[in-house]
């Protein structure tokens, strides 16, 4: 078995495999979050936009200019290939070092993108890129697998996914000592090629240090839902979505007098 970088080889079969299912999700819960908060722009950006569906949404339903951004070139190559993209630039960047052409009024982050910065060190500075790159008042919505105190139970969760050419598998480990989460995408080929395998490393925070992070980034916490009723959280929902604003100046200062 050959190992090859992260989505080299999943973007062909992302949005079959993973990537509508989600997209029809975050595109429901998204269309809730700006009912029930009110929120306006007029101007967007996506972080970790993968093969595009959400960004082409933003676009297409809202009628704003977006940012697409991504570190993969692979699934930017995906994104950006789905024929006239008219309002959408695309641009190869990672989180940490954010600097979109000029500030936008939302940001979103969507399925497991802010899991990705495995560190706390690498979850702060995307927040202070985020919140530089956002017009203050600005939102910033995202969603985030959380991890709580008291569970310690390891699991492993294996399932073949859907795709053409190939068997395509999914193996993820959960270790809640360090709490990580491993996953390994097994594409098996036709032979003669050899199976490949891409390791996908996420990071689950604790809802607490998420929120002081946000607030040290210079945001306030407008709402923490569970992501699959988008009721406000409570008890331990198995993924957040949390939605974000930038604090104005003037916010600020009355703060600190």
């Amino acid at each position: 078995m050959i190992r090859v970088a992260p989505y080299s080889q999943l973007a062909s079969a992302y949005d079959r495999a993973l990537g509508i299912v989600s997209f029809l999700r975050t595109r429901r819960a998204f269309e809730q979050v700006v009912a029930r908060y009110g929120l306006g722009f007029r101007s967007a950006a996506d972080i970790g936009c993968g093969t595009g569906l959400f960004a082409r949404y933003l676009r297409g339903c809202w009628g704003v200019p977006v940012f697409a951004v991504d570190s993969s070139p692979a699934m930017l190559r995906i994104a950006a290939g789905r024929g006239a993209a008219t309002g959408i630039c695309f641009l190869q960047q990672d989180a940490r070092c954010l600097n979109l052409p000029r500030p936008v009024d939302l940001i979103t982050a969507n399925f497991d993108t802010i899991n990705h910065l495995i560190t706390p060190r690498d979850l702060a500075q995307a927040f202070r890129r985020i919140g530089a790159n956002l017009r203050p008042g600005g939102h910033f919505v995202f969603d985030v697998i959380p991890r709580y105190r008291g569970l310690q139970r390891r699991f492993v969760h294996l399932r073949r996914l859907r795709a053409r050419g190939r068997a395509l598998y999914q193996h993820i480990r959960w270790d809640p000592r360090r709490g990580l989460l491993a996953i390994r995408i097994v594409h098996c080929w036709p032979r003669p090629r050899p199976a490949t395998v891409e390791l996908h490393v996420e990071r689950a925070y604790p809802p607490a240090l998420v929120a002081q992070l946000l607030f040290n980034a210079g945001f306030v916490i407008r709402g923490v839902h569970d992501a699959c009723s988008m009721r406000v959280a409570q008890a331990r929902p198995s993924r957040l979505i949390i939605v974000a604003r930038k604090i104005r100046r003037e916010e600020c200062d009355g703060v600190h007098r």
